[in-house]
């Protein structure tokens, strides 16, 4: 995983390997453990009918399972623990001996093979493949021309964060959210990756619409001018009071736009994208579902169902266009009270444009 300032390294092969030889992750193979790899499956089938699939991560091949029912005519599975491939090329003999199946052993960082497909897939893994910029270009040769990349990732902030930047590398052609019975959930996406002139002209058009006037028959939808001089604002309204801060702005589906950071705050920015997210979750401001938190059990439930992603302490509040539900701006690494102030302060310097 990323730790701050340093690039992202992947576990060591040794943890893996032993865990695969206990059996810790036997229950992978459970069919109440799988419903995010059925979920894909399908979303591969549905555009790619017996589909070739190359799986990075792919451990015992557990999303084989999966494939199986869409009669797929090729499916290759890496990975770097050798425990792992063995237990899979035990269970999938008949599979393999048909020329359908193959397990191999190598490092999702930079394995090679001569063979393309339809669909490269990463499954729980992408987090400890590298940067998501060189993990698709390494892979690119592999994909046919209408070939496209799959995931599933935990919903937690670091995965997130790359599948943000995966997204502005293509064009997204499935995403979804699988909920577990024992709290958080699953993205299942597909993405089809753009060449790189393509690419190039996608995030030109992305900045250009930036800054190009709103259509007016458009929803209403925050921009990312008015996102940033809202954060900025927040973080100098902090700092005007001797409080260096961090502040963040999400869209309306709590996403985050922008996150900055006072050079001297304490902390990572990690509690205003989820103040933001929160706020956006339950169009209310940080201040009233503080003291709810502690009042209502149902809803200090729902909050602690997603300790990755929802944090209902003062210092955030909604944000309506129009009327509409756009996003949240919050304020974080203070007190709640100062966060508080300072987030309507900013909210105040643009109420002409945002409420």
């Amino acid at each position: 995983m990323r730790h701050r300032d340093k690039p992202i390294v992947p576990a060591p092969v040794e943890k893996w390997d032993r865990e695969y030889r206990e059996g810790v992750y036997d229950r992978l193979a459970r069919s109440d453990q799988r419903h995010h790899h059925r979920l894909l499956a399908a979303m591969i089938a549905d555009r790619w009918p017996q589909p070739r699939v190359l799986e990075i991560g792919a451990g015992e091949g557990v999303l084989f399972e999966a494939l199986r029912a869409h009669a797929p005519a090729r499916y290759v599975g890496v990975d770097f623990s050798a425990p792992a491939v063995d237990k899979g090329l035990a269970r999938l003999t008949a599979e393999r001996e048909a020329g359908v199946v193959d397990l191999r052993l190598g490092d999702g960082r930079d394995f090679r093979t001569d063979e393309t497909f339809d669909v490269v897939v990463f499954s729980e893994c992408i987090e400890h493949l590298g940067e998501v910029e060189d993990l698709v270009a390494h892979y690119a040769p592999n994909l046919r021309p209408d070939g496209a990349v799959g995931l599933t990732m935990w919903l937690a902030l670091k995965p997130l964060r790359l599948w943000h930047r995966l997204k502005t590398l293509g064009q997204v052609v499935d995403e979804a959210v699988v909920n577990t019975p024992w709290g958080g959930g699953w993205l299942v996406a597909v993405v089809r990756p753009l060449r790189a002139a393509a690419t190039k002209a996608m995030l030109l058009v992305a900045t250009l619409a930036c800054v190009a006037p709103t259509d007016a028959f458009a929803a209403p939808s925050l921009d990312l001018p008015l996102s940033i001089d809202l954060a900025r604002a927040a973080i100098d309204a902090c700092a005007a009071k001797g409080l260096p801060a961090s502040a963040s702005v999400v869209d309306d589906t709590g996403n985050p736009l922008v996150v900055l950071r006072a050079p001297a705050s304490p902390k990572p920015p990690i509690a205003a994208p989820r103040k933001a997210a929160t706020a956006v979750k339950f169009d209310a401001p940080g201040s009233e579902m503080e003291p709810r938190e502690k009042a209502d059990p149902d809803f200090a439930a729902r909050i602690a169902a997603e300790p990755d992603r929802l944090n209902p302490h003062g210092g955030s509040l909604p944000l309506h266009i129009d009327g509409k539900l756009v996003g949240g701006l919050a304020v974080a690494d203070v007190s709640h009270e100062a966060a508080d102030a300072c987030a309507r302060a900013a909210l105040a310097r643009f109420s002409d444009r945002v409420k």
